[in-house]
């Protein structure tokens, strides 16, 4: 069992070395990197991901638009079927970064800034093929969840990690609300019996007691916290766009993204 023990401060964290290896190991709630893109560079992503339009996850509720494919919808499916369509999903990506620029490129040299090992793609050594990474999404709402490979994803490269982190840059930002609500709580295989049936949520009881860090959307800004942690988007007034992927720590210390 993991023992949880409280933060060290409810504020907002600076990306450093030891702030990353802190989060790492959930010592602090978050990071956040202000200004992180020009007002500028987040209004032509926004007209980018405008013209290629959103899909919607099927059999999600509330709905959660997406652009690009997220590992977890090919869990059950098979690897190839995955790695057939990253090819696509790559594309599209760079459709909409081309005319602005590349979060996930800017993101690398920061991370690669901060620690001694590598920081890449993941890769599949199975399939011998990489991984997607910058899922572009419209999110009003997300219920209490936890994403972890460990548990979504034993079978493949990426259930080797010891650590998940997640990080999200705010595309659009609602004017009102649209607070991401991550606790001091990460997942334990005993959770799975909170998980309500026949959704991707997790019963409040869980985090009843638990400190909760408020990550308040701002355009520009990218906020990395610890996806283990059980973690809510709560509604908002106005749009909620965002770019992301997740960052797993492997054993041998190296850093993969992927979607």
């Amino acid at each position: 069992m993991l023992k949880t023990t409280q933060w060290q401060t409810l504020n907002d964290c600076e990306m450093n070395a030891q702030n990353l290896q802190a989060l790492l190991r959930n010592e602090i709630p978050s990071i956040r990197i202000s200004n992180f893109a020009s007002v500028e560079e987040c209004n032509k992503l926004a007209v980018a991901i405008e013209k290629v339009g959103f899909d919607f996850y099927k059999n999600v509720e509330p709905p959660i638009g997406r652009i690009g494919i997220t590992q977890f919808e090919y869990g059950h499916r098979g690897k190839l079927g995955y790695f057939d369509a990253v090819k696509k999903a790559k594309k599209t990506y760079e459709q909409v970064t081309s005319l602005s620029f590349d979060p996930l490129k800017r993101l690398a040299i920061i991370l690669c800034q901060n620690v001694s090992s590598k920081v890449d793609i993941a890769y599949e050594n199975e399939t011998y093929r990489y991984y997607f990474a910058g899922l572009i999404r419209h999110i009003n709402i997300a219920l209490l969840h936890i994403d972890f490979a460990q548990l979504d994803a034993p079978d493949w490269e990426i259930g080797n990690i010891t650590s998940q982190l997640v990080w999200n840059i705010y595309i659009k930002a609602p004017s009102q609300g649209g607070v991401c609500k991550v606790y001091n709580r990460q997942w334990q295989p005993e959770d799975e019996k909170y998980k309500i049936p026949g959704s991707y949520g997790y019963d409040y009881s869980l985090v009843a007691t638990s400190e909760v860090k408020h990550n308040i959307p701002i355009m520009g800004d990218l906020v990395i916290f610890n996806s283990r942690n059980f973690h809510e988007v709560v509604p908002g007034i106005g749009e909620r766009i965002t770019i992301s992927s997740f960052i797993g720590k492997m054993p041998g210390g190296d850093l993969v993204f992927w979607s």
